[in-house]
């Protein structure tokens, strides 16, 4: 750090020497201050008639506490969070109280601890790092120095920074101290915690490592916000645990520390009171607007594909086991998208994605955003990344990207991002490119897209004329237009190759539902369930080596709301051999 910010430092934190008989009465003072103020934060609390909890009525019981879930952000009970004022002016009394006490004591655990907490729940987070340095200088330790100026850093928005100090910290810890950082079992799903107890002291860490880059909220931003959100909430529940327990508070313990791992430290408090106000108990709300980053079932399900049109958003579940609002995000949201895939030469495929983002009002107002398409390859590492910047010109940013991969599974994440509003959209799913064979007969994904009309039709997906939509969300009766691919046909006598085309429109069933709709491109038509009678059937013919190109327009007439599958199957007329592929929609009325 050098010299002369050290002094500086020392400047802003260390007033003329303070004797030792003051200091202690200075601590002592503080501590009657941080009594008070966790006092009246309980106490002054917003009041409210309710029941008192009963198994029944909790989700899920940790140790001594009953948690329930609202059933996602939409219907998440919002208590009221206004903090009183005497609460407010409490917390600054204790931080002016612990900063003299720290003048004297700059190197006692005790004292930093709770004006670091105090300093950031003020949104001081600056004057927060300032007084961690400090501490780390006056104390020497090893350990307490670096995570608590990892703690201050995160707070102040600096997680790449952040993230070096924590590491530092961790390294002078035991090994018991060390895993009970940086095993993750609290924020796994029941099943996936067997899975994951029984794995090797190396096979943890991989896992580690996939789960922490999986759940990293944007691969666009630097540094991953959830990894050291998880370093710091370890951190912030070894200062709470020595944190004055008073009336309507509990002692610290393993479920208060679960829970605060899990889901950070509560947003708001209300006093209930039960029949007849001859009861009390104290409700805790963590942030409702808490997304879960984190795939909590990584081994025992895996990273779902791209839903079903219409389907709830997998970062929004009604019980999620874990929760985090980055400070660097200010809203994250879906990115509306279709993806698509292409028969590509030597066995290969190009993995098409077309999205649309709308932009709320402080966003629309900036004049650029950054956009990133990432790859990851089964075992969850980067392999491909193209990054962009795009301007912003209206309410709507409309994105097309392409990728060629060959054959296996992959994750793949399509960002946006807004630095100044920090408005944010997000795509990140599984997707499989299996082997389509040396010289099998192979088609694309059907695209939809806005109608042709009676304009010529596009000739490859790159054509202009080819206007791919982002949502799948239909209206029956409106005219979508379908484009496809078929490659590989066989060659007939007259150097010309002949395919039949049927389209077909029906209910997508729910057991077959993913099968159906993310089979291979060009899968071998097997068994399934009665087909329709096809909507739509032609004939075409392509030179020798040409593609099929399947362009037409399609109405979407007599179709109730619901979930459908478009069912687009491939005839080759010269070997009779034939394949099918499909595309979710959804009709809303």
């Amino acid at each position: 750090m050098g010299f002369a910010p050290l002094l500086l430092l020392l400047q802003a934190w260390s007033p003329p020497q303070v004797p030792p008989d003051s200091a202690k009465a200075l601590r002592e003072l503080a501590q009657r201050a941080e009594w008070t103020y966790e006092y009246l934060l309980r106490s002054m609390a917003p009041v409210r008639i309710g029941r008192p909890p009963t198994t029944d009525y909790c989700d899920e019981i940790i140790g001594r506490f009953c948690l329930t879930f609202d059933g996602g952000r939409d219907n998440a009970r919002r208590p009221d969070t206004t903090v009183a004022g005497k609460v407010v002016s409490a917390r600054q009394v204790a931080v002016d109280m612990l900063r003299r006490a720290f003048s004297g004591l700059p190197g006692d655990i005790a004292t930093v601890g709770p004006l670091l907490r105090y300093l950031v729940e003020d949104g001081r987070a600056e004057e927060a790092v300032a007084a961690a340095r400090t501490f780390a200088w006056a104390s020497g330790d090893s350990v307490w120095g670096p995570f608590l100026i990892g703690y201050s850093l995160h707070a102040a928005r600096q997680d790449s920074l952040a993230e070096l100090y924590f590491r530092d910290g961790i390294r002078h810890l035991s090994e018991t101290e060390r895993n009970r950082i940086l095993r993750v079992t609290y924020l796994l799903d029941p099943d996936e915690q067997s899975v994951y107890k029984k794995l090797s002291d190396a096979e943890k860490e991989k896992y580690e490592a996939a789960l922490w880059h999986l759940g990293d909220p944007l691969y666009l931003t630097p540094g991953n916000e959830r990894y050291i959100e998880h370093l710091a909430r370890h951190v912030w529940s070894l200062m709470l645990a020595s944190a004055p327990v008073v009336y309507r508070a509990h002692r610290w313990g393993d479920d208060l520390e679960q829970l605060t791992v899990r889901y950070g430290v509560p947003t708001s408090r209300e006093r209930v009171l039960g029949d007849l106000l001859m009861s009390e108990f104290m409700t805790e709300y963590y942030d409702p607007e808490q997304l879960a980053y984190l795939p909590e079932n990584l081994y025992t399900r895996g990273i779902p594909p791209t839903p079903p049109p219409g389907a709830k958003w997998d970062l929004d579940p009604e019980r999620p086991r874990s929760g985090y609002r980055p400070l660097t995000i200010r809203r994250l949201l879906p990115l509306t998208h279709q993806v698509s895939r292409f028969p590509a030469p030597r066995g290969r495929s190009i993995l098409r994605i077309d999205a649309s983002f709308v932009l709320d009002d402080d966003a629309r107002q900036a004049s650029r955003a950054r956009t990133g398409l990432f790859i990851l390859d089964s075992t969850y590492l980067p392999i491909h990344e193209r990054r962009a910047t795009i301007p912003i010109d209206g309410d709507t940013i409309r994105l097309t990207a392409e990728v060629e991969l060959a054959a296996g599974r992959y994750v793949y994440s399509y960002e946006l991002f807004e630095d100044s509003t920090r408005f944010a959209g997000r795509a990140r799913y599984g997707v499989e490119i299996p082997d389509p064979g040396p010289s099998g007969m192979a088609l694309s994904d059907p695209v939809v897209a806005a109608p042709f009309g009676s304009d010529s039709l596009p000739r490859s997906r790159n054509d202009p004329r080819l206007r791919p939509r982002a949502s799948l969300i239909l209206s029956s009766g409106e005219t979508i237009g379908l484009y496809a691919e078929g490659h590989h046909l066989a060659i007939g006598p007259d150097n010309t190759s002949h395919f039949t085309v049927s389209l077909t429109v029906g209910p997508a069933d729910t057991p077959s539902l993913f099968a159906r709709a993310w089979g291979w491109v060009g899968r071998k038509l097997g068994v399934s369930k009665p087909a329709e009678t096809p909507r739509l059937s032609w004939d075409g013919s392509v030179p020798a080596g040409h593609p099929a190109i399947i362009a037409v327009d399609f109405p979407l007439t007599e179709l109730k709301p619901g979930l459908y599958a478009i069912e687009l199957k491939l005839t080759d007329r010269v070997s009779r051999a034939e394949v099918v592929t499909s595309r979710l929609i959804r009709i809303e009325q």
